[in-house]
């Protein structure tokens, strides 16, 4: 494996999935992370085109120790990492009311959405390449900014959001000395599976976005939160 690697999880599908087969195209070694291979179908496809720039991984970002044993064979294999994008997602969609909540359903948004990229990045930290800049996004949304005006609804999803936006705050602080640069990535209301066909954007003007945002990444504006389309957002 060579040249610059990135890490994307939840790549079988989506946003993930785009993300991966754009960096595919633009010459990068991507290892794709997902929780079952048997259903990621169109990633096993890719995987037959790009044989030798795609590798892909069983994980479930919801399990601590698939994150450790994920780790510790990268660290085995030598694998240096330049980029971790944090795309796995949940949303609990019928938690739209505190009258009515399903607690499971918001754990698992925090489990998915900011306890998976927190123990991620810990646990990955060391395979970082920081002899250069590397860079670490989390698909954040807009939805979990406390400053924006809201509506009401998905409770977990909107919590789970904030504390990621929260952990990039950290993180960037925290790595501003160790050339590591970290974002929050808003990628719209994108036509997926989790967004709906009813959704504003397409996947592919969404994907193209996040990268271009990541590619404008340093670390004098590390820490913040960006919509796709290139606009800062308040947290």
């Amino acid at each position: 494996m060579n040249n610059v690697v990135v890490l994307i999880t939840g790549a079988n599908r989506g946003i993930g999935f785009e993300l991966t087969k754009q960096y595919l195209i633009n010459g990068w070694t991507v290892i794709a992370t997902c929780r079952n291979l048997e259903s990621a179908v169109d990633l096993v496809s890719l995987k037959g085109q790009f044989p030798d720039k795609l590798f892909l991984e069983l994980m479930d970002i919801t399990c601590p120790e698939n994150i450790k044993t994920l780790a510790g064979k990268l660290s085995e294999e030598n694998i240096k990492l330049d980029l971790i994008v944090n795309n796995a997602g949940y949303l609990d969609r019928e938690n739209t009311s505190i009258h009515s909540i399903d607690y499971a359903n918001a754990e698992m948004c925090f489990k998915v959405n900011s306890l998976g990229p927190l123990y991620l990045t810990h646990c990955f930290l060391p395979l970082m390449n920081k002899k250069s800049l590397c860079k670490i996004a989390v698909i954040s949304s807009a939805m979990g900014s406390l400053s924006l005006e809201q509506s009401v609804d998905w409770y977990g999803y909107r919590m789970s959001k904030a504390a990621a936006n929260m952990l990039v705050v950290n993180l960037s602080k925290e790595l501003v000395n160790d050339n590591v640069a970290v974002v929050a990535v808003h990628p719209g209301w994108v036509q997926t599976d989790m967004g709906g066909s009813t959704a504003s954007e397409n996947v592919v003007d969404s994907a193209l976005g996040i990268m271009k945002v990541i590619r404008n990444l340093s670390i004098e504006n590390t820490g913040n939160l960006y919509s796709f389309n290139g606009e800062q957002l308040p947290f």
